[in-house]
């Protein structure tokens, strides 16, 4: 049966939130496509997801517009993965499932259109692979992208490189709590009395 990895992945999406952070990181599950069909109104998917999982149509419609919402239409998300697919699938595939996602954003699929906002992004990203030429491209300018982009281990390395020299140079005039602590941990007591006497004006000895 078609699509029950991406189905259960959606359904468990939308029943915990939280995890929408990590797969929208993930590549996405197999099936997605059928998601696609699901979203669509496409009654045949909607059957089969019914005898796959054994939960409401309704739950099973809901999980599919959450799944494409947060993961597919995510603000980071390049052309490929609004289409629903990876860097290999063929025009034929990407073309499919960009009209399954335009008959879901379509007025008369959703009822008041709340998903039309998104119908910008499904063309653009169709607009960016519908022809050899425009798919090279892309394909271009995603590469060179990634080759800017410092991996999340560098990105770490230099913040932690950064805050270290901070601390090590710090200016004297801006190290005052760091010696007042130090001066606290060496002779807690005689501090304490120092900052006394200065409060209540007494006279130190």
């Amino acid at each position: 049966m078609a699509g029950p990895a991406a189905l259960r992945v959606a359904l468990d999406l939308m029943h915990v939130p939280s995890r929408v952070r990590h797969t929208r990181a993930a590549p996405l599950p197999e099936g997605v496509g059928f998601l696609l069909r699901i979203a669509a109104g496409d009654t045949t998917a909607e059957s089969e997801a019914v005898a796959q999982v054994c939960r409401p149509v309704d739950e099973i419609r809901g999980a599919a517009a959450f799944f494409i919402e947060q993961v597919l239409l995510a603000p980071d998300s390049d052309s490929y993965r609004v289409l629903g697919a990876s860097a290999q699938a063929s025009t034929a595939e990407l073309r499919h499932n960009m009209a399954l996602l335009m008959r879901w954003l379509h007025p008369d699929s959703n009822g008041e259109g709340q998903h039309g906002l998104f119908a910008g992004r499904v063309t653009s990203a169709w607009d960016d692979l519908k022809t050899a030429d425009r798919r090279l491209a892309y394909d271009r300018r995603l590469s060179e992208l990634d080759a800017s982009r410092p991996s999340r281990n560098s990105r770490a390395r230099s913040s932690s490189a950064k805050s270290g020299r901070r601390r090590k140079h710090m200016p004297a005039a801006h190290g005052y709590e760091a010696r007042a602590v130090d001066v606290y941990r060496g002779r807690p007591a005689g501090f304490i009395r120092r900052a006394l006497w200065l409060l209540l004006g007494r006279p130190q000895h």
